[in-house]
Order: structure tokens, then C-alpha cells, then sequence
């Protein structure tokens, strides 16, 4: 996967995961940006090459497209972005697909869950949190954008260009304005119960952050930096729920889902170890023979010769 960033040095980065944020971070001259403590506002032309890029973040993320086209991919479930859209990431790992005759021109709002209960307890009586439905699963959060947040956002924009940069108490003013905003709409009760449900958690349970990203291609490092924690706190609570490594407990999950994705979809054995999370086939065929007895093609045909021996005599 490369990622290639659009400047007079045309700087190119190949990765299997790229840390969006950390990427931003490292390279103002593409990503114009505001910062204030752990916060950062971005404004750039989405510098992709390649069609499809795995990447995460170990921040939540609110982008607004200004204009073009994008969709990301979490497991099963994709959401496109077009013009005037937002979504909200929690921290997650996800797949940016890219269109051959679209740009993708985007505002992009980091920040820290602290920072998000923080201003649901400032304005938690503004906010209509009366009857909210159960707390989404998705990883990925669609925003409905009014006329007031489309305003917000657009306003935002000159601010990138001025000599003079805004103060960081104006500039938190303007973050903390935003996600009221957002949150007040009662188009946005699902990204609003989700936030409601994190008022009092200390930090993301680690369970929460496994079963949403074994099917992409972390390292344990990555892991730890998506569930905020180090990556000796990480493998010690992890051993403590799973009662095994993280290694291990990867391989089995990521073989259960190719399996699955082996008995009910029509992905070819290529698709399906990369959707799983294996980056190299021939390792991923050797070690499915060794817990299912066959190589992934032959598992799938006798499955085939099955399911027609099975018609044939229905």
C-alpha cells in the first residue's frame, strides 16, 4: 500500500497500516492544520494513490467532505462520503477506497474520548438525551449535517490561511461549538447515545478493540496504540481476559472468519485471507490445512461437491 503525499518533494510511503493521525501530524506542508493540546483540525486534498489503503486511527475522527468522493470500509459494512457529508471514526482500524476520476477535499477533527465526555457533561442539559435508542456497535458513525454544522465547517476554513494563527482558547471554543453541534441535532441520536454510554468509562474495554479490528493487519504495537495503552499493559490485560497471547488468539480468530467467509461468500482464496487479515497466502494456506485438515481450495471444493451432492438428491 503506498500513500503519497501531493508536494513540491512528492514524498511516498508504503506501509500495511498507516496511523492517519500521526501522519498529519508529521506532515504539515500537505495537511494544513490547527492544533491546541491534543487536538487538531486538518484541512487537505486526500493525498491516496493506491485504490484501496488500510489505515487507523488512535484518535476519534470527524471528517466533513467538502467535495469529492470516498468511501470507508470497517468489516462488512462500508459508508460513502459525497460532498456536504460527515462520519464519525472511533478509534479503529478501516480501509479507504479511492475513486480514479474523484478527488477528496476534507476538514478532519482529531480528538481524545476525554475530550468528548468532557463537553457532553459541560452541555449534557442542552442536549436531547431524553429516550436515546441502544448505543451503536459500528465502529463508524454517519452525522447528519444541518445548515448550522455545514456553516461551522466552512467557517472553519479561513482560518488555515490567516497570518495569524487563532488563540488556543478560541480555537477550543470553536472544537467544543462544533461537537455541540453536532451532538444537539436529534438527527445525530446515535452518535450522541454512544457518547452518553462513555460518560463514566475510564478506558475503551480491550475486548471492544479486538473484536472490531482482528480482520486487519495490526501489530500488537498497533493494537495498544488503538486501545490507548502500552503495548506491555496491553499484552499483560490481554492475557489476563484471553488467558492466551495475542499472537495466538489472532491466528484463531482470523482462521474462523476465513472459514466462514470460505462456506458463505463467493470471495476467491486471495480476497479472503487478505480480508481476514493474513497478509501472506501461503502462510495463511498452511496454517488453515493445519487446523481444518485441507488447504483453503480444497476445503471449498469439497464444501462445493457437497452442497451440489446435496441438491442433487433433495
Amino acid at each position: 500500500m503506498k500513500l503519497r503525499a501531493e508536494c513540491n518533494e512528492n514524498v511516498l510511503i508504503s506501509a500495511d497500516m498507516v496511523n492517519v493521525y500521526e501522519f498529519k501530524v508529521a506532515h504539515p506542508e500537505m495537511f494544513k492544520q490547527l492544533a491546541v493540546k491534543d487536538m487538531l483540525f486538518v484541512f487537505y486534498k486526500c493525498p491516496q494513490v493506491d485504490e484501496l489503503l488500510n489505515l487507523f486511527t488512535n484518535y476519534n475522527q470527524i471528517a466533513f467532505t467538502l467535495r469529492g468522493k470516498k468511501t470507508v470500509h470497517h468489516k462488512e459494512k462500508s459508508w460513502t462520503l459525497t460532498d456536504n457529508t460527515s462520519l464519525f471514526f472511533r478509534r479503529t482500524a478501516y480501509q479507504a477506497e479511492k475513486y480514479k476520476y474523484y478527488d477528496w477535499e476534507v476538514l478532519s477533527f482529531f480528538f481524545q474520548d476525554e475530550f468528548l465526555r468532557r463537553v457532553f457533561k459541560e452541555y449534557r442539559q442542552y442536549l436531547p438525551i431524553e429516550d436515546l435508542p441502544h448505543p451503536p456497535t459500528d465502529m463508524l458513525i454517519e452525522i447528519n449535517v444541518n445548515e448550522t454544522t455545514r456553516a461551522f465547517f466552512y467557517g472553519m476554513i479561513p482560518y488555515f490561511s490567516q497570518k495569524t494563527l487563532p488563540s488556543e482558547s478560541m480555537l477550543e471554543l470553536k472544537f467544543k461549538e462544533l461537537l455541540f453541534n453536532v451532538l444537539a441535532d436529534p438527527c445525530n441520536t446515535d452518535l450522541l447515545s454512544y457518547v452518553s454510554s462513555i460518560e463514566d468509562q475510564y478506558k475503551t474495554p480491550l475486548w471492544q478493540v479486538m473484536e472490531a479490528n482482528y480482520t486487519f493487519n495490526l501489530s500488537v504495537e498497533e493494537f495498544a496504540c488503538i486501545a490507548q495503552r502500552s503495548a506491555a499493559t496491553f499484552k499483560r490485560e490481554f492475557q489476563e481476559h484471553y488467558k492466551t497471547s495475542p499472537g495466538k488468539w489472532l491466528t484463531r480468530k482470523r482462521l474462523e472468519h476465513a472459514k466462514l467467509l470460505l462456506d458463505t461468500s463467493k470471495k476467491n482464496v486471495s480476497e479472503i485471507a487478505y480480508a481476514s487479515g493474513f497478509e501472506n497466502l501461503s502462510h495463511f494456506s498452511r496454517i488453515f490445512k493445519e487446523k481444518y485438515d485441507l488447504p483453503p481450495i480444497q476445503y471449498r471444493n469439497r464444501l462445493k461437491r457437497s452442497t451440489e451432492d446435496q441438491g442433487y438428491f433433495s
